[in-house]
């Protein structure tokens, strides 16, 4: 009997779980937000023994997350894909503070302030992201992003598939929270100082060209391809089913971005490849 997919949507509040389920529910999947976890081992009978059900995406709190993923877990007739949606403390408090809704914290008086909150929840949540299949940082993310890499994701049967995403940024504006591997070219020769080239950025021919055409940049590539070569084929094999990879410069203007399409470029031909300029999509 072909198993039936089930996505748990977890992690911080106001890191985006309302947004994400609207994206699940446009990709035809029957949502549920907020079903009690105690019924959990019920509802999963239900959907064993009906046809109705074929593709679920199931919203849960932080709170609950771990009891709800291991009550799943035990159901060999699902097939269980965590996502955890994360966020920087700051951007969480500043997003409550523009919508001005309550935290669910505060509905249940479980914590006095909005900061106390987010703290409680930030201590609990690394237990439940461990457990993670996927983690998508969304603090930089614009809700179109937020679906494009859902999409990417869960569209027409992509979970049963490893992929990589390549993500370029500044480390001016911060490391991704979300990043599996992490990768420095702030070594590598800058752009930014050559006026004609300052104001493009890796996207645009004249700097790709100048960065990639730097015999220390030819040395890096060949260097970094067998490496990531290796290491991507072992990750498979352990059966992980995505991996972010992180490529930073100064601004994540022009030597991350160029690398970022030159990798994504290249592992397009083994992998399903996905790329995402942080910096330089603004």
């Amino acid at each position: 009997m072909e198993k039936m997919e089930l996505v748990v949507v977890t992690g911080m509040s106001g890191a985006g779980k309302t947004q994400a389920m609207a994206v699940f529910e446009n990709m035809e999947y029957q949502c549920i937000d907020n079903y009690p976890v105690s019924l959990l081992k019920e509802f999963g009978e239900l959907i064993r023994r009906s046809t109705e059900y074929s593709k679920v995406a199931l919203a849960v709190s932080l709170q609950n997350a771990i009891l709800a993923i291991r009550i799943l877990s035990n159901m060999d007739w699902i097939s269980l894909t965590v996502v955890f949606l994360d966020a920087q403390n700051e951007i969480l408090l500043s997003r409550y503070k523009q919508t001005r809704r309550s935290h669910p914290l505060l509905i249940s008086n479980k914590a006095a302030t909005l900061t106390e909150a987010i703290t409680y929840e930030r201590e609990i949540s690394e237990p439940v992201s461990q457990l993670a299949h996927i983690i998508i940082d969304t603090s930089l993310l614009k809700p179109t992003k937020l679906q494009g890499k859902l999409e990417g994701y869960f569209h027409k049967g992509h979970q049963e598939v490893f992929r990589i995403t390549f993500v370029s940024f500044g480390y001016k504006h911060g490391v991704p929270k979300d990043a599996d591997l992490l990768l420095d070219v702030r070594f590598l020769p800058n752009p930014f100082y050559i006026e004609s080239l300052r104001p493009q950025t890796g996207n645009d021919k004249e700097v790709y060209d100048y960065v990639m055409e730097k015999p220390e940049t030819q040395e890096f590539v060949e260097k970094t391809i067998e490496y990531y070569k290796y290491l991507l084929a072992k990750y498979e094999e352990e059966g992980k089913m995505a991996m972010i990879i992180g490529i930073g410069c100064t601004g994540g203007q022009h030597r991350s971005v160029t690398l970022t399409n030159y990798f994504a470029d290249y592992f397009a031909e083994y992998y399903q490849v996905y790329k995402w300029h942080r910096d330089a999509d603004h």
